[in-house]
């Protein structure tokens, strides 16, 4: 019998004594006794820690917002798609009374002056009539000049008179010192007189009786052309929610006069969406009125012209109107000056230098 064994990696001599082959078979069955290799266990978990770091800081870096930059416009909406404000809707303006500011004259004196009155009136001396202006509320007999002219208002610097002209057969037959209410004779225009001239002017002041009060007059240089001019302001009447005033600026030179076009009204107003509140605007100014002050829901249009004022104001004259929201002389919730400016050769009015409230 071949007593040898092959011997191959995987075969186990056994053939010593049994000593030695216990401590044989023990090694086998328990495998190597090497230490465990600690420093490829420490890098293998700080591979695994920053794989799992990493991860974390991907997902915690997608929740944050990029920083805006100019390339971010590319993706904003196209403004025709962001949803748009309701607009305010254009109101009309109704400026028609104010074409017939200064040219009523010959609806109230169509059969006057009387040729009697006219042979007076044309042959004026001025030199013989009196300049200071007396007031209308304590007028006497004496202060009516022949029981025809009565000095109403007086520039002593440009030596400027306005007189009220009567039919001198309705002026009472009275003592001198008698007061003599300006409604009771007939009124017949006025006479204006610059130094040594005076002329006869066909135009009404029927206003002015009625609330006893004078005409206003202002002589300046209105149109900058070096020489002063006089403004003469009649009223024309008045009553429930009307009054009226009219404006004539006379050329001292020629003794003529013009009558400013107020038909165009450089203002625009605007009603908000939910029509709660007005928006006015002319030129650089700008205001904006309660309409939930009117009686009655609003209609879209305002009025001017039945509330008409001139006067100055801060060294200019303005045309002071109220706005009617209803158009039924009722409802005046906001006025506005505009300035009386001479352009193109002609008088008109100019953006507002101010608007405000009324009530």
């Amino acid at each position: 019998m071949n007593d040898k064994m092959p011997h191959t990696p995987f075969s186990t001599g056994l053939s010593r004594s049994a000593r030695e082959t216990k401590i044989r078979l023990e090694n086998i069955f328990s495998g190597p006794k090497k230490r465990p290799p600690v420093l490829f266990l420490a890098l293998m978990c700080l591979i695994a820690l920053s794989c799992g770091d990493l991860v974390s800081c991907q997902v915690a870096g997608a929740e944050v917002p990029d920083a805006p930059d100019a390339s971010a416009s590319a993706a904003v909406l196209p403004d025709d798609s962001a949803p748009e404000e309701p607009a305010w809707t254009p109101v009309e303006l109704d400026a028609s009374l104010m074409q017939y500011k200064g040219r009523t004259r010959d609806w109230y004196y169509d059969d006057f002056p009387t040729e009697q009155e006219m042979a007076l009136l044309e042959d004026l001396l001025a030199d013989q009539l009196p300049r200071e202006a007396v007031d209308i509320n304590g007028a006497s007999k004496k202060d009516y000049w022949r029981d025809t002219l009565l000095p109403v208002a007086y520039d002593e610097k440009e030596d400027v008179t306005v007189y009220f002209v009567f039919d001198p057969d309705s002026v009472p037959d009275a003592e001198p010192l008698v007061h003599i209410p300006v409604w009771d004779p007939e009124g017949r225009g006025i006479v204006l007189r610059h130094r040594d001239r005076a002329e006869y002017f066909h135009l009404c002041w029927d206003g002015n009786a009625k609330y006893v009060s004078g005409p206003t007059l202002l002589v300046d240089d209105f149109d900058a052309d070096g020489r002063p001019e006089a403004a003469v302001i009649l009223c024309l009447g008045g009553g429930t929610g009307a009054y009226e005033e009219d404006l004539y600026i006379f050329d001292l030179e020629d003794m003529t006069y013009t009558i400013p076009d107020c038909s165009e009204i450089p203002l625009e107003i605007f009603a908000s969406p939910n029509g709660n509140t007005a928006r006015l605007v002319s030129g650089e100014r700008e205001w904006k009125v309660d309409l939930t002050q009117l009686a009655e829901p609003f209609k879209g249009t305002v009025q001017v012209g039945n509330q008409v004022r001139f006067l100055k104001k801060d060294g200019q004259l303005v045309c002071d109107l109220d706005l009617d929201f209803s158009c039924l002389t009722l409802e005046y919730l906001a006025s506005a000056y505009f300035p009386v400016v001479y352009e193109d050769g002609a008088y008109k009015l100019g953006p507002a230098v101010w608007m405000g409230d009324i009530l």
